[in-house]
This record gives C-alpha cells, structure tokens and sequence, in this order.
C-alpha cells in the first residue's frame, strides 16, 4: 500500500491531466490522447465545454481548430460517458460497444430501431446516395428534444456504428457512411473481453492517475462496467486486486480519503517525484464537463468540493447560478463562478464569484485569481470584464481595482 497526502494526490492528477504539469499538450489532439476523451456539450455561455477542456490543457488553442482533427480521421465523436471526441486509435473499443448495442434487444434505442426500422433504412439509403448529410437536410416531424424523426434515425445509426460524423460546420453535424469515413488504416477488430477489461483499467488510471471502483464505473462511460462486471462494485474490486496481484496495478492510500485508490505500476515513481512548482500560475476556470469535475464523486472525494451544474436546476432552486465554472488555484479547487460572455458587447461578466477558502488573502493570491479572470477573457476576446457579486464582499474592491489595471 502507497500513502500520501492529499496535496501529494492532487498535484500527480493534475499532472497526468495536463492542467497543472511541465509536459503541456502541444494540440488539440494530444489532449485527446491524454485524457481519453473530450465532452461535447451545446451549452455555449462562455465557450462550448470541449473548447474550455482542451484551453485549459493547451493554451494556445483556437476554437474550432478540433474539427480539423476530426475531418482528417485522427479523432472520432462517439457516445463514451457522453458524446465525445475521441482518439482514433480506440476505436476498437468503441467498436465492441457498437457490436452489442446491436446484439441486445432491451433499451431506448433497440426500441426505437425496432418502431423506426423503414424510416431508418430510407435515412441510411439517402446517405449512401448523397453522401455527408446533416438533419437540417430533412423537414420532418419534430419529437420534441432531441430534434426530429430523422435526426433521431441518425443518431440510432450512429450509435449502432452505420454511420459517423465526417465533419461539423458550425457545431452542425454531417453524417456518412463509416467505411467512407473511418481512415482505412483504423484497427476494427472488436476488443475480446480480456481487452476490453485490461483497456477500461488502463484507459481510465492512465487519463486519472488515481482512481477507484466508482471511476472505473464512470469515466468511459456506464456501458463496460454494466457489461464485464453487472456493475457491481465487488466484482470491479476483485478485478483490481487481481491487476495488483498480477504486478499492474499498485494499491494507494490517499491522507483524509476513506476510499481505497489504483495506481498503475508504471506511474509509481512519477507519483513519487511529482514535484511541480505552482507559484504564481494563474487561477484556472474549469468546464463543468471537465474530466477531474463531469463525475461529481471525484472533486467531491479528492478535493472536498462539492460541485452541481446548477443550469438544469430550477432558478428559484440554484445556490450559485446558472452557468457555474469551478476554480482551481494551484493544486486547489477554492472556489465558483458564474459568469457570461456578452459578445455584442466584447465584455465578460463576472455575475457571482465565491471565493470559498482563504487563498485570496495571500500575498499574491488575489493576483493569481485575477490574472486568471484576464486570461480567460483575452480567450474569449473580451475587451472588458465587469464584476457583481463577490463572497466575501470584501474581497470585491480589491478584485475590481486589480482588473482595472
């Protein structure tokens, strides 16, 4: 058993994920590579969730420049824990996923196959007579959320692997068929399930660091824990302790955590050294989709934060606020803020921010915050950034002087 102290924990995640290390990613596509996967989400406040991911590990990223990787085959958008961008190279296992969707005769979208099959035959012989097609090329019957019959046609396509998303323009996806997308070179051998068990540990400590039976339920999604293991959280327990007998796997004790965490054997010594200097780096504002923050369980149990997406709560019910980016400070999450990007108005505001340790009242910690507010407005093109609220309310004068500056 390997103990360590939560900060020694926290630093080695943030490492592995790019969002606090000396190795940055160098593109859109090696933050893929590094984490997995990349959420994508419609919600645009201040910039769609997989533009803000990839930012926060790779500053010099410009929007929109992820869809060259996915146009030129070297990602791929699939439904992981949600729809995703993926690396082109895991698609064997998504792959298998396709395979016994199609295989079982219970769920939403085996349903839908069933109850739609001519409607979706007609959809698939249209896109294999005129290529790359999007819903917008169809007029049909609305089904309320989630668009139209044809569209939802599509997504059952999608899903069962028929069809894939050969490009977006503006956010709008494009559809054809999957051997006039995927790039010949692509492995699509469906994983055994040895591989499909050995590549979900691998997948998820290796885009985690640390992480335990909840994470290996999570992070690629319900689907291979549901099937290798009926979920159950002794049956991944025993899986895990069978990878550490076997020398993969390493047990970790993290100082002020109940739960018990996995390491991979190789990424020992990194965990060991990980030594990175934070001082002075400014304050980071993370999507809610993030990948250390889109499974509540994991900040909740590695940093104490406990963090909603307050957006699909009622207004009268929200605490915080609509669109509520968690901050990170250093190895620390220390606070929320809601804020919204005006691009009418070239400005960025600051509706609420609550500052929810003491961080603030270091010696440089107020710059931190504010050069992080300044970085994130110069990504956004802002030209001012106007603030509300602030908790505690002392901390606003000193917050508005400095963005001033």
């Amino acid at each position: 058993m390997i103990e360590v102290s939560s900060e020694k924990a926290r630093g080695f995640i943030l490492d592995v994920q790019g969002l606090r290390t000396q190795k940055l990613c160098k593109s859109a596509l090696s933050v893929a590579r590094r984490i997995h996967s990349i959420q994508i989400d419609t919600m645009s406040v201040v910039s769609r969730s997989h533009n803000l991911i990839i930012y926060n590990r790779y500053p010099r990223y410009q929007e929109r420049d992820v869809w060259k990787d996915l146009k030129k085959g070297k990602l791929f958008e699939y439904w992981s824990h949600s729809l995703c961008l993926l690396p082109i190279e895991t698609y064997p296992f998504y792959v298998r996923k396709m395979e016994q969707v199609r295989r079982e005769s219970k769920g939403y979208f085996q349903r839908f196959g069933e109850k739609m099959k001519d409607t979706i035959r007609e959809i698939y012989e249209h896109i294999k007579k005129n290529g790359a097609t999007s819903s917008s090329d169809f007029k049909g019957e609305s089904l309320g959320w989630g668009g139209s019959i044809e569209s939802r046609s599509m997504q059952y396509l999608h899903y069962t692997g028929q069809i894939m998303i050969a490009f977006r323009e503006n956010f709008q996806k494009f559809y054809d068929l999957t051997e006039r997308v995927l790039p010949t070179t692509t492995e699509t051998t469906p994983m055994s399930d040895s591989e499909l068990a050995q590549f979900t540990i691998q997948a998820t400590l290796g885009s985690l660091g640390l992480g335990n039976y909840q994470d290996i339920r999570t992070y690629l999604g319900r689907w291979p824990a549901q099937f290798l293991w009926k979920n159950s959280r002794g049956k991944i327990n025993d899986y895990l302790e069978e990878l550490v007998g076997e020398g993969f796997l390493e047990q970790v004790s993290i100082e002020g955590v109940s739960e018990q965490y996995y390491i991979l054997s190789k990424n020992v010594k990194q965990l060991m050294n990980d030594n990175i200097d934070v001082s002075g780096e400014p304050v980071k504002l993370l999507s809610p989709f993030d990948n250390i923050i889109r499974e509540r369980h994991y900040p909740l149990n590695i940093w104490n934060f406990d963090y909603k997406l307050e957006s699909y709560v009622p207004a009268i019910k929200r605490v915080y606020g609509y669109h509520v980016l968690p901050l990170l400070d250093g190895f620390n999450l220390v606070g929320r803020v809601d804020v919204k990007v005006h691009r009418n108005e070239n400005r960025m505001n600051l509706i609420s921010l609550y500052l929810e340790n003491d961080f603030w009242k270091e010696k440089d910690g107020l710059e931190r915050a504010v050069q992080g507010f300044k970085d994130f407005g110069k990504y956004h093109q802002v030209e001012s950034i106007t603030v509300e609220n602030v908790s505690p309310k002392s901390a606003k004068r000193k917050i508005v002087k400095q963005l001033a500056c």
